[in-house]
């Protein structure tokens, strides 16, 4: 019967130091449309991958390609940050000052690369985090077709993935196995 007498008021001290510290939580999260917390999940997902695989791979595989006239591993790390920046451009983003197509071209540096994709990557999430859903149906020309502000997220994340995929064949050409799936 004390237990009892101790236990209940514990008990009942816990579940609402939970629901405090749950409420804190979700307030956290509620800044943020959870269509673009989905977004930025999933650039930090597969922004995870590409980083700690380009960083798996040596310097001397950089300039690795399957083939004549195909990307590089440089030129395709190189990509996927510029396009993270040119896609933005297509949802009223401004190119960073001094970025061009050819940016880059010089940059052989594994660390400097990496950099490069890390820096869009923190530029694309703060620049989506400010978006509001009522720019998800903003019309927008894109490659010629029209769009919709919606559209360029799913491309957006989407080309991610794409060469995520393309650095995995790549790596595994190299005997490299991916980190996250090595077994422990």
């Amino acid at each position: 019967m004390r237990i009892v007498k101790y236990f209940v008021p514990v008990f009942l001290l816990f579940l609402f130091v939970q629901n405090i510290s749950a409420q804190n939580s979700m307030d956290k999260k509620m800044d943020i449309d959870p269509f673009f917390q989905g977004v930025i999940n999933d650039l930090n997902g597969v922004e995870d991958k590409i980083v700690s695989l380009a960083e798996a791979i040596p310097q001397e595989d950089y300039n690795w390609s399957p083939m004549e006239g195909v990307r590089s591993v440089s030129e395709v790390l190189k990509h996927v940050a510029g396009a993270n920046y040119f896609l933005l451009s297509f949802v009223g983003d401004k190119m960073p000052e001094g970025m061009t197509e050819d940016m880059g071209k010089d940059v052989t540096d594994k660390e400097q690369i990496i950099k490069m994709v890390k820096d869009s990557y923190a530029h694309t999430k703060e620049f989506v985090s400010k978006m509001k859903p009522s720019d998800l149906d903003k019309e927008v020309e894109m490659f010629g077709n029209k769009s919709n502000y919606r559209a360029v997220m799913f491309i957006l994340t989407g080309h991610g993935h794409e060469h995520l995929g393309q650095l995995i064949a790549y790596a595994r050409s190299n005997k490299i196995v991916p980190p996250w799936s090595k077994k422990n």
